[in-house]
């Protein structure tokens, strides 16, 4: 069980330094849509939330990137 979860952080990892890597090109390529990556790659997309939450359903969730593209800043106030 141990192993299983080292690898299931590991895969998120891999998938969320992909994600950072490669930010402003997907920026320009999937502004204002939900991108759903896995093993490094974009396996979704949709500007609808539910629909990608229906799409996720088809990839493991656990292992699963799901990231709202938007090239505007927006400003978070807590």
């Amino acid at each position: 069980m141990k192993e299983n979860v080292e690898q299931l952080f590991k895969t998120s990892c891999d998938n969320l330094k992909w994600f950072e890597e490669n930010h402003d090109s997907l920026i320009e390529e999937y502004d204002n849509k939900w991108i759903i990556v896995q093993n490094k790659k974009i396996v979704a997309t949709d500007s609808d939330f539910e629909s990608i939450m229906e799409a996720l359903k088809k990839h493991d969730p656990k292992t699963a990137l799901v990231e709202y593209m938007h090239s505007e800043q927006i400003a978070m106030f807590f």
